[in-house]
């Protein structure tokens, strides 16, 4: 698996250098050879990645896990997310397409303020932020990418709006398949209120570093909280918190060239000694071995 050089800033890839400014279709199995190495390493984007996945198997790695892919896979990558092709180059037999698009080119159109482009998509999904699509629901994305595939051939009238459509339609079918999941789990006590934790969470783990706090925000009992984030997520209010901390330690320790005190301040850890002791523990070594690590 490939990593950035130690204490090296995480590039950040603009949409123009995949050729794109708004939108850009590629097929894995004819155009991803040729796209620069750069793009396999870990990196970061602007803007937004749509991969679906029709044929054969590989590894990616996203903000430190890594994921195995499969036929009939949709995933969502979010502008600022690490992420990464996981051992070798991709030669391997697969097909699928990567669908590149701004959050600009939705600007207007109500989707750009989805929540579940973030907080659903890839939070709820847990331990893997991958949809395996029925083959209903694959039937639909291969027609909706192969229609979007014969528009982008040669230039035609009014193609912005009418990739903007194609776009929009991907998003709402994946949207209806999230609302399908949801589904088969609103009669799990506090789904909702999981989802608007874990929402907060994102917004304000910098900040407030009580799971009592958030109860608070959100009107409810610590203890109703916390009941209904270990049903649903199987894991308690507190761990779902440590985990995001803990991301972006990783993150600001590996790809940027912050001190330690730095990051615990950045963090909300008024006393950088307690950040060391924290990140040890969960994480089995201190802040400094881990930016060590290649």
């Amino acid at each position: 698996m490939r990593t950035a050089g130690k204490n090296k800033n995480i590039p950040v890839i603009p949409a123009p250098s995949l050729g794109t400014d708004n939108f850009r279709l590629l097929r894995f199995n004819q155009e991803m050879p040729g796209v620069e190495l750069e793009v396999y390493n870990l990196h970061r984007h602007d803007c937004f990645e749509l991969f679906w996945v029709t044929e054969g198997h590989g590894k990616v790695q996203i903000d430190f896990q890594s994921y195995s892919f499969s036929p009939n896979i949709m995933s969502l990558i979010a502008p600022g997310q690490i992420h990464g092709w996981s051992g070798k180059e991709p030669n391997m037999a697969f097909d699928g397409y990567l669908l590149i698009f701004s959050k600009d080119l939705l600007a207007g159109h109500q989707l750009d303020n989805a929540s579940w482009l973030q907080t659903s998509l890839l939070d709820l999904m847990g331990d893997n932020p991958f949809y395996n699509l029925s083959p209903d629901h694959a039937s639909v994305f291969n027609e909706l990418f192969r229609l979007l595939e014969r528009e982008l051939e040669e230039e035609r009238k009014d193609q912005t709006d009418a990739v903007r459509s194609y776009i929009r339609l991907l998003l709402i079918e994946a949207g209806r398949i999230h609302d399908q999941w949801q589904q088969d789990h609103r009669e799990e006590a506090g789904f909702r209120l999981t989802k608007q934790y874990l929402a907060l969470v994102e917004s304000h783990f910098r900040s407030v570093n009580s799971v009592s706090e958030y109860a608070s925000m959100l009107h409810v009992t610590t203890s109703h909280l916390v009941e209904s984030v270990k049903k649903t997520l199987g894991k308690s209010a507190g761990e779902a918190l440590r985990e995001r901390q803990l991301l972006e330690a990783k993150r600001m320790l590996r790809y940027s060239s912050s001190t330690v005190d730095e990051i615990a301040h950045h963090l909300g850890f008024r006393d950088p000694s307690y950040f060391g002791r924290f990140f040890k523990k969960n994480v089995g070594m201190s802040p400094t071995a881990f930016r060590r690590q290649d």
